[in-house]
């Protein structure tokens, strides 16, 4: 009792009277733990107090504030803020608390907090992270409970919703939760008319995970093209028709269109959303053909007469076969109008035509030749050697002359366009098909809906025009 006598006697002594004005009444004023005094109802003391001194303000329902005063015979305004109590419960318990990145303590945990807004973090070793934002207001209490997991939940969002592969496996329809493991995880989302998606994501230890992704809208697009052997391209990308594109970027797309024998076409096209039709038709490519030849001699163009003489032709396929008639005297010759506009007969050569299959060599004059080939020999003596065969023959000038295997014959299909050519439901290729070896027998020769039997004989060759009788 003498101590506190003379501790109070000392204090009073060296104590300057200072005025505290708070904003609110009835605070404590206290120095440490000792209570100086308390405001009264417009929030005025006046304490005696040595000073410099730290001034603690105490009132429930608001945030405890220490001001630090130094200056005697000064009025002095302390502002208190209202504050939000916040409990925090865990199950299991004794799990650290984070509050906006610091750790405050264990659960269970109570804490007075100014209003505003928190992200309160709970965490227990071999439990995930569990976190949730609180929006605290004055004077409220708020009570968060947490139920810690040993495995974390996924939300997988899209818009649109869409189907879900997670590592490989059909998992379901966005939205949905899932529980992943704390890993990197490959994900692929699917959607009519929309771009697939492939993602990857890395879960971390967060109980809750949202991840939300946004699919871009694409477009389908089916060309019907003739002719029937029509190429489509788009982008880097082609195929025969009818063609039939996938994951196609909205907008303005350039589409070629082209098939040999025809002129090829660019359209820029507007694709929209989904399913998109085009129909284009090509034009036949004409080439023009000046045939120099003796005044009187006949000219056939694809086993077809022309004219006599000197002839200038219209034509729409790039190669033919020429053949010429001068009384008793003849030649033949392939031209290729994408290379050659011009071509003139030569009676005074013999025309040697080398036929087989694929496995057939010839042999002439020390140069090799494959099927089907046309070569042209000075009148004399010649040596053809055929595989392992050979013959010496004295070749005339203006006649023509064949070489073949004697268990085939030959067909050459013309036709007025470009088209697939089929013999005995086999693709011989796009006309004109030239010198195609069959065996002898009935063969049956189909072009665009158009079909006729033609007998082909040993060692010979059979003309077939399209449309023809």
């Amino acid at each position: 009792m003498q101590k506190l006598l003379i501790l109070f006697l000392l204090i009073t002594q060296f104590c300057l009277a200072v005025t505290l004005v708070t904003n609110v009444p009835n605070v404590e004023v206290r120095l440490g733990s000792v209570l100086l005094g308390v405001t009264d109802r417009n929030g005025v003391a006046q304490i005696e107090v040595s000073l410099p001194a730290t001034l603690t303000f105490v009132k429930p329902g608001y945030l405890t504030k220490s001001v630090y005063l130094k200056e005697p015979e000064k009025s002095y305004f302390i502002t208190l803020i209202a504050s939000a109590n916040l409990q925090i419960l865990s199950t299991p318990s004794g799990a650290s608390v984070w509050i906006n990145g610091r750790m405050l303590g264990r659960t269970p945990f109570e804490t007075e907090l100014e209003p505003g807004e928190y992200e309160v973090v709970v965490h227990k070793e071999g439990f995930c992270k569990s976190r949730r934002f609180v929006s605290l207001r004055a004077h409220e209490r708020e009570k968060l409970h947490f139920v810690l997991s040993e495995v974390p939940t996924v939300r997988i969002v899209s818009k649109p919703s869409a189907k879900l592969w997670v590592n490989g496996t059909f998992v379901g329809e966005t939205p949905i939760d899932l529980r992943l493991t704390v890993n990197e995880h490959e994900l692929k989302l699917e959607r009519a008319d929309f771009f697939s998606l492939l993602e990857r994501i890395n879960v971390s230890d967060y109980d809750l995970q949202l991840f939300e992704f946004s699919l871009t809208p694409s477009a389908r697009l089916l060309v019907q093209a003739s002719p029937p052997h029509a190429v489509v391209q788009i982008e880097d990308r082609s195929q025969r028709q009818p063609a039939s594109f996938a994951d196609l970027p909205l907008g303005t797309s350039t589409i070629v269109v082209k098939a040999v024998g025809y002129e090829e076409k660019r359209i820029d096209f507007d694709l929209k959303q989904g399913q998109n039709f085009l129909y284009v038709s090509l034009e036949p490519k004409v080439f023009r053909l000046e045939i120099v030849a003796p005044e009187e001699a006949m000219i056939f163009v694809d086993g077809k007469s022309v004219g006599r003489g000197p002839t200038s032709v219209r034509l729409a396929q790039a190669v033919h076969l020429i053949e010429a008639r001068w009384g008793e005297k003849q030649w033949m010759g392939l031209v290729d109008l994408s290379n050659d506009e011009r071509i003139e007969v030569n009676f005074d050569v013999a025309s040697v035509l080398l036929l087989g299959d694929k496995n057939t060599v010839y042999t002439v004059e020390g140069i090799t030749y494959r099927p089907a080939s046309l070569i042209y020999l000075p009148k004399g003596f010649h040596t053809v050697a055929m595989n392992d065969k050979q013959r010496t023959i004295e070749f005339q000038a203006g006649r023509i002359y064949s070489f073949s295997l004697e268990d085939l014959g030959y067909l050459c299909i013309f036709s007025d366009s470009v088209v697939e050519c089929y013999v005995n439901s086999q693709f011989a290729g796009l006309s004109p098909v030239l010198f195609y070896p069959v065996k002898p027998s009935v063969s049956k020769v189909s072009v665009a809906g158009w079909e006729k039997d033609v007998l082909v004989e040993p060692a010979k060759i059979t003309y077939v025009r399209v449309g023809g009788d």
